[in-house]
């Protein structure tokens, strides 16, 4: 079940096996860190009140299927969201899709969430068939950035792969790639910066007949997220991102659910009624007695989601590490002080001796920056 989890929502989005080169750029960039998007200015009275960053808790609505929240993220208060969770009916193994725009007040900081690509390709005696997939990420990718950036006159700045794992015998080959590209472009006369992740995922199975060998190749894309900014202020874009995908959760209903059809999909019988886009009658087969059994793979999805962030975490180094409950909350750097109300909500500012429950409602509690 972590490959559901990666690949319906956000997590998914900055699962890279990540190297730490360049973090000197990321914090070359600008150094100081008052630079992030830091909410409003609040005013009460005459007054000035200091300027601090309100985080809130952005729900994922499955509207296709479930009916349910599906999962969570922290966002600022000032973002706006354009997101679509959604059931790719050609996909029976692993069928949600996920794809956002995220933007701040005025439009110029923005992540992108791109739905996972997954598709076979076959070659052997009888012909040829399917999609083949890209030589590797970086490739990958480009295709990517000409699609979504098309009518761009779009600058590379640099690429990288991060990983590169390739495991192969004579008859079968499994090879995974992450990798990154910077690119740069003019809008409305303004020099952009944009930053892609992405992941390419390849089996390839070659079987000797009689006629000759034939090939099969099962392949996906994950992971494909953006996010830009005016050129020389992609970091604070990139801080966002990775608040986004720090907090990100899975809902346990919903991972119930999602558990719960997949079990019922691998009847080939109810997978031509999912093909054939009837997922309500899916769905009302699943059952309360199945959820106890699924448990366990909902934890173990939270835990692989968990070591993806830190890995992200390690590449991008935006954000800073706070205890809350006994939990590792990860919240923009930049910020001396932070709090967390009753409802998930978080108030970063760096002004000392500030109180929270003066300018915002709820019960907030102040939390301890770890080392």
């Amino acid at each position: 079940m972590k490959k559901i989890f990666l690949a319906c929502f956000i997590i998914s989005c900055f699962n890279l096996a990540c190297t730490s080169n360049s973090k000197d750029n990321n914090t070359s960039q600008n150094s100081s860190q008052q630079d992030i998007e830091k909410g409003k200015q609040i005013e009460s009275g005459s007054a000035s009140k200091p300027t601090v960053l309100k985080l809130i808790k952005h729900q994922v609505m499955d509207t296709e299927g479930t009916g349910m929240v599906a999962s969570t993220y922290l966002l600022p208060e000032d973002w706006t969201v354009q997101d679509k969770l959604y059931w790719e009916y050609r996909d029976a193994t692993v069928p949600i899709r996920f794809q956002s725009l995220m933007k701040n007040g005025d439009g110029t900081l923005q992540i992108h969430i791109y739905p996972d690509v997954r598709a076979s390709w076959y070659t052997g005696p009888s012909g040829t068939n399917g999609y083949r997939p890209p030589s590797d990420i970086i490739t990958g990718m480009k295709d990517l950035i000409k699609t979504e950036r098309k009518g761009k006159n779009i600058t590379y700045v640099s690429q990288k792969i991060l990983s590169d794992a390739d495991n192969h015998n004579p008859s079968a080959r499994q090879k995974s790639q992450s990798g990154v590209i910077n690119i740069e472009y003019d809008d409305n006369g303004q020099t952009y910066e944009e930053e892609f992740y992405g992941r390419l995922d390849i089996s390839d199975v070659v079987t000797p007949t009689v006629y000759g060998n034939s090939e099969a190749i099962i392949w996906g894309a994950s992971g494909l997220v953006s996010f830009s900014a005016p050129k020389g202020k992609l970091e604070e874009s990139r801080k966002i991102a990775q608040t986004v995908s720090s907090s990100a959760r899975l809902t346990k209903p919903f991972y119930n659910k999602l558990a719960q059809v997949l079990k019922i999909l691998s009847d080939q019988t109810y997978a031509q009624i999912y093909q054939a886009g009837q997922i309500s009658r899916i769905i009302s087969q699943t059952n309360d007695q199945m959820i106890a059994n699924i448990d366990a793979s909902y934890r173990q999805s939270q835990q692989s989601a968990e070591r993806s962030n830190a890995q992200f975490s390690d590449y991008i180094r935006g954000v800073d590490h706070y205890s809350d409950a006994g939990s590792d909350v990860q919240l923009p750097s930049g910020y001396d002080n932070a709090w967390v109300n009753d409802r998930g909500e978080y108030i970063l500012t760096n002004s000392t001796g500030y109180d929270p429950g003066r300018d915002y409602d709820g019960n907030w509690k102040q939390l301890q920056r770890q080392n």
